[in-house]
C-alpha cells in the first residue's frame, strides 16, 4: 500500500509533517519568545524576531516552481523533498547551543531593552535558517497534498493537517516552556539547550515517516532500493521553467483566483500585530510568567483544534467562502471586544479567556483559507499557484509583526489602540471575498482543456 491507495496513510503522513513544521513553532514564536520578554525584550525586538521567524516563509514563491521542476523521479514526486528538508530542519535548531551561556545575554527584569541586542540578531538569524527548511518542508508536503487528496477529502485533510501543526505548536509551547523551566531550574541558562535537544530528537523521529511511506506503490523507498518511477509516464526530472510561468498565468487569469490573491496579501495583518504585542502586555505589563503565557496559550489548542476540524468539515459541505468569514471575522470582533474592556485586562479570567479563544477563531477562518487557495489552485502548475496564496499569507504575517512594533516605538500606540488597529484590519479585508467564487474555476477547468506541454 501507498499514500495514492490508503487514506489512513494519507492522512498520517500529512498530519505527521505538519506536527513537524508546528512545534519548533511554537518554541520559537511562544515559549522562546514570551521568555525573552519577561526578561526585557522590547516590543520592537520582539516584532523583528517573530518577523525573522516568519520571513523564510515567503520563499515559498521561490520553493514552488523548484520542487514542481526537479526531483527523483523514481522515489516520488514530492518526497525527497520532504525527507531533505525534514532532516535539517532537526540539524539546524541544533545551530542554536552555538550560543553558548545564554544568561550572559539576558536582562533580570522586565525593564524594555534589557536583552542584548547583538543576541537577538544572532538568534534572529539562526530562526532564519532554521526556517527556511521549514517552509521547503511545508512547500513540499502541501504538493504532496495536491497530488494525492481526492478533492473530496481536500477540506476534511486540511482541517486534520491544521489540528496536526496546532498540536504541534502546543507542544512546542507547552513542553518546551516546561523543559525550559526545569532545566533553568537545574542549572541557570541550561533550559534553552535543553529545549532544543528535546526538539531535536522528535524531528529526527518524525522524519521516519517520511522515509517509510511511499507515493505511489513501486516507487524507491531509498536511492539503492529496488523500485521506478510511477508518477509521470516519462519520468522527466527537468520541466520547462517556462511551462509554469505560462500555466501561473493562465491560473490567475479569473476574477476569483485575482480576488483571493488581494485577500491572501490583507487578511493576516492583524494576527501579526497580536502575535506580537500580547507578549511583552502580558509578561511586563499585567505580570504573567512566560511559563504561565506558554501554558495558556498552548491551551488554546482546546478551541484551536476544534475549529481546525470543524472549518474543515463546514468548508466541504457548505462552503469555504461561509468560512473565511466566520473565522476571521470573529477572530477581528474578539480583538475589538478585548480593546474595549483594557479595565478588565488584570482578571486572570478575561485575559485567559481571550488567549483561549482568538485562536479557535483564527483556526476556522485559516483552514477555510487554505481550502479556498487549494479549490482554486488549477493548471499544471497548481502547486505554486498555492504557494503563491500561502506566500502572500506569510508575507502580509510579517508585515503585521513588523507593523505592531512601528507603531508601538515609533508613534506611541497604546495597547488598546493596537488591538484596535488589529481587529479593523482583519474585518476590512474581507470585502474582497465577494469577488471568489469557486464556480468560476470549476467551470473553467470544464471548459478549457490543458494546453499542450510545450513552449
Amino acid at each position: 500500500m501507498a499514500l495514492s491507495q490508503d487514506w489512513r496513510q494519507r492522512v498520517v503522513m500529512l498530519c505527521a509533517m505538519y506536527v513537524a513544521q508546528g512545534m519548533p513553532w511554537g518554541f520559537m514564536v511562544v515559549a522562546l519568545v514570551s521568555y525573552l520578554t519577561e526578561r526585557g525584550l522590547s516590543v520592537l525586538d520582539t516584532g523583528w524576531l517573530t518577523g525573522v521567524v516568519l520571513m523564510p516563509w515567503t520563499f515559498k514563491l521561490v520553493w514552488g516552481p523548484v520542487i514542481d521542476t526537479f526531483t527523483i523521479p523514481a522515489m516520488g514526486r514530492r518526497r525527497p523533498w520532504i525527507i531533505g528538508s525534514q532532516f535539517m530542519m532537526a540539524v539546524t535548531l541544533l545551530g542554536i547551543l552555538w550560543l553558548g551561556d545564554f544568561t550572559r545575554y539576558l536582562g533580570d527584569g522586565a525593564t524594555e531593552g534589557a536583552v542584548d541586542p547583538h543576541f537577538v540578531f544572532l538568534l534572529g538569524s539562526l530562526f532564519f535558517v532554521h526556517n527556511c527548511f521549514a517552509s521547503l518542508q511545508d512547500v513540499s508536503t502541501d504538493a504532496l497534498a495536491l497530488d494525492v487528496l481526492p478533492p473530496a477529502e481536500q477540506g476534511r485533510v486540511n482541517g486534520l493537517m491544521w489540528g496536526a501543526k496546532l498540536l504541534g505548536e502546543a507542544v512546542g509551547a507547552v513542553v518546551m516552556a516546561m523543559v525550559m523551566s526545569w532545566g533553568d531550574s537545574y542549572r541557570p541558562g541550561w533550559g534553552i539547550p535543553a529545549a532544543v535537544i528535546v526538539q531535536f530528537i522528535l524531528l529526527i523521529g518524525m522524519m521516519m515517516f517520511p522515509l517509510l511511506m511511499l507515493e505511489r506503490p513501486g516507487e524507491k523507498r531509498l536511492p539503492w532500493s529496488h523500485g521506478q518511477a510511477q508518477w509521470t509516464s516519462n519520468a522527466s526530472k527537468v520541466r520547462d521553467p517556462r511551462l509554469l510561468i505560462r500555466d501561473l498565468f493562465r491560473g490567475f487569469c479569473l476574477l476569483t483566483t485575482v480576488g483571493l490573491f488581494v485577500y491572501g496579501m490583507l487578511h493576516v495583518l492583524g494576527w501579526g500585530i497580536v502575535e506580537v504585542i500580547t507578549k511583552p502586555l502580558y509578561t511586563q505589563q499585567l505580570g504573567w510568567t512566560f511559563e504561565q503565557f506558554s501554558y495558556v496559550t498552548g491551551f488554546a489548542v482546546i478551541t484551536k483544534l476544534p475549529g481546525a476540524l470543524a472549518g474543515g468539515y463546514v468548508a466541504d459541505r457548505w462552503g469555504r467562502r461561509k468560512v473565511i468569514v466566520a473565522g476571521f471575522g470573529t477572530y477581528g470582533l474578539l480583538h475589538i471586544l478585548f480593546a474595549s474592556f483594557p479595565d478588565l485586562w488584570d482578571h486572570n479570567w478575561f485575559a485567559a479567556g481571550y488567549l483561549i479563544l482568538n485562536p479557535g477563531a483564527l483556526a476556522v477562518g485559516a483552514v477555510g483559507f487554505l481550502s479556498m487557495a487549494m479549490k482554486i489552485s488549477w493548471t499544471k502548475a497548481a502547486a505554486t499557484m498555492f504557494t503563491v496564496y500561502m506566500t502572500l499569507s506569510n508575507a502580509g504575517h510579517v508585515a503585521g509583526n513588523l507593523i505592531a512594533g512601528w507603531l508601538r516605538e515609533d508613534y506611541s500606540f497604546s495597547y488598546e489602540a493596537l488591538f484596535w488597529v488589529a481587529g479593523l484590519v482583519t474585518i476590512a479585508p474581507l470585502i474582497a471575498l465577494t469577488v471568489v467564487n469557486p464556480a468560476a474555476v470549476d467551470a473553467k477547468r470544464a471548459e478549457s482543456a490543458e494546453l499542450p506541454d510545450v513552449v
